[in-house]
């Protein structure tokens, strides 16, 4: 997928009612809207949560979301282009029982992801070589070139 068509995605997952990609801040401050009131303020019932870590197109999820009407369903993913498909799917179809979840284009999120980059290659953090890591990205250009 050419990085066009990433930025597009990620442009229209904003406009997606099913789509939620909070900032990191927000989450580390506890400030987050649904923590621990997922049931009552998002999905308005009490019914049964399942949670996908690593949802990738989220097709799964919509195929369970379809099968168990009865059950609230979030997938989360680190790249919003890639559950683009499942969150329009879902918007298309109207299957209201089922959320996605990102953090976005991570060089819009450029200090943290730099930080957590330093933390993993560090000899007091995870000790991996910062040679293995790649970052994906949609091409945010200015954020590439400071990165150096």
């Amino acid at each position: 997928m050419g990085s066009k068509n990433k930025l597009k995605r990620f442009k229209e997952n904003e406009t997606f009612l099913n789509v939620i990609q909070p900032s990191r801040n927000t989450l580390v401050s506890g400030n987050f809207n649904f923590k621990g009131s997922w049931r009552e303020d998002y999905f308005k019932n009490s019914n049964e949560i399942v949670l996908e870590l690593g949802c990738g197109k989220g097709e799964y999820m919509i195929y369970l979301a379809k099968k168990y009407p009865n059950k609230n369903f979030i997938g989360i993913d680190i790249k919003g282009a890639r559950f683009w498909k499942g969150a329009k799917i879902a918007t298309e179809e109207k299957i209201s029982n089922i959320v996605f979840m990102g953090m976005g284009e991570p060089l819009y999120n450029y200090q943290h992801v730099k930080d957590a980059v330093k933390i993993i290659g560090d000899k007091e953090g995870i000790q991996l070589s910062t040679k293995r890591i790649t970052l994906s990205t949609s091409g945010i250009v200015p954020k590439i070139l400071e990165w150096g």
